[in-house]
């Protein structure tokens, strides 16, 4: 195997593969190292949301306007079905007043990128989604909202890539970046040693620890989020479905009140999958790497789901798994050169939007990388606004 490439990309979840894809397209010889298998980690263990009223407003909402234009024809590029479903809708029912108020001025900050998100009653919300419980007080609703396979996705990138000539090495960590005054010149793993100018740490919550080997003080750390899993039914839900509470603890958890619901990030997280299953999450613990499910938390999961679709209390669950989301001190990714080491870069840090933003981070990473300059400006999501 030649060991020389133009760029090594640690990493092999949705971020990693898609800086590898499109690194892959833009003619570069990728390199894609992951120490455990396509999907592991968080990208095999989250919903599959693709919208914008679930995204920081401002600079994080206006690329994340950018990233969903590319979904419309990923499957076609990437030669497989990621089983994308565009205008499915997304909705955040409320239950009283304030989360009402709360939102509302969420969304009149989110409408300023001019994304197609209102504030609706609750009977129109039941005209969309009957099944909610009609107690409710009212909801937010982005009729644009999309969804997709999260796995599908991450192997449909992976594909391509491998296509277009990307080596891909499963199994295999890396145990330092080999570093020359302040250049790097490649990686070394438990199956050898691979060189390279330039390095992208696409590894989500584990990228601290990478940064740690040359010497940088990243600031991202895991939160966990719970799943769990119905068994297939018939149509039951069209729209991917919040609870008001997920964008509150998100952007304006000074508002929240109970000290057990921030500790466990408590809101509700559902859809329905092609196959018929519920996919039921809401919790963001941070409990270091552990991703053991609680029964704290699915407990908290399921009477959130109940709550709000009662229909849910007759059904029957099958399983329940648990993710790590890579969170940052300022809601942002880290994407970009960091400047304390030459030709390392950062794809990581976006939490609960890694799926959504999949596409636009590997695409403008690739373009940085390859021609020194990316195609849509990405200042505010360097690496470097934090003391590395």
């Amino acid at each position: 195997m030649n060991n020389k490439y133009d760029v090594i990309v640690i990493g092999g979840g949705i971020i990693g593969s898609s800086v590898t894809y499109y690194l892959s397209k833009l003619g570069n010889k990728v390199l894609q190292i992951e120490k455990e298998d396509i999907t592991k980690g968080s990208a095999g263990a989250t919903d599959g949301v693709v919208g914008y009223h679930t995204k920081k407003p401002g600079v994080q909402m206006d690329l994340a306007v950018q990233s969903i234009k590319l979904f419309d024809n990923l499957s076609e590029e990437l030669g497989e079905d990621v089983e994308y479903e565009k205008n499915c809708g997304g909705m955040q029912p409320v239950e009283d007043k304030e989360q009402w108020d709360i939102l509302s001025e969420i969304v009149k900050k989110q409408r300023e990128s001019d994304v197609d998100i209102e504030m609706i009653s609750i009977e129109k919300a039941l005209e969309i989604e009957p099944e909610l419980n009609p107690n409710l007080y009212g909801a937010l609703y982005s009729k644009t909202g999309g969804k997709v396979n999260p796995i599908k996705l991450t192997y449909g990138f992976n594909h391509a890539a491998k296509k277009l000539g990307a080596t891909v090495l499963l199994h295999t960590e890396v145990t330092d970046i080999i570093v020359e005054n302040n250049k790097v010149k490649g990686v070394k793993t438990d199956k050898g040693d691979f060189y390279s100018d330039k390095v992208v740490n696409a590894c989500g919550s584990y990228s601290a620890k990478i940064g740690e080997m040359v010497g940088l003080d990243i600031p991202i750390k895991p939160r966990k989020g719970q799943l769990i899993i119905s068994e297939p039914i018939g149509p039951f839900m069209e729209a991917t479905v919040q609870c008001a509470r997920y964008n509150i603890i998100k952007f304006n958890p000074e508002s929240i009140k109970d000290k057990n619901v921030l500790k466990l990030g408590s809101s509700l997280s559902i859809e329905q999958t092609k196959e018929g299953t519920l996919v039921i999450g809401g919790t963001r613990e941070f409990c270091g790497f552990d991703k053991e499910n609680t029964l704290e938390g699915i407990e908290v999961m399921l009477k959130r789901a109940v709550e709000f679709f009662p229909a849910i209390k007759d059904l029957n669950f099958i399983r329940a798994f648990a993710g790590l989301r890579p969170f940052t001190p300022d809601g942002l990714p880290l994407i970009g050169e960091v400047n304390k080491i030459e030709g390392f870069y950062m794809a990581a840090g976006h939490e609960g939007d890694g799926i959504a933003l999949a596409p636009i981070t590997g695409k403008l990473l690739a373009e940085l990388i390859t021609d020194g300059k990316p195609s849509y400006n990405i200042d505010d999501f360097s690496p470097n606004r934090f003391e590395l």
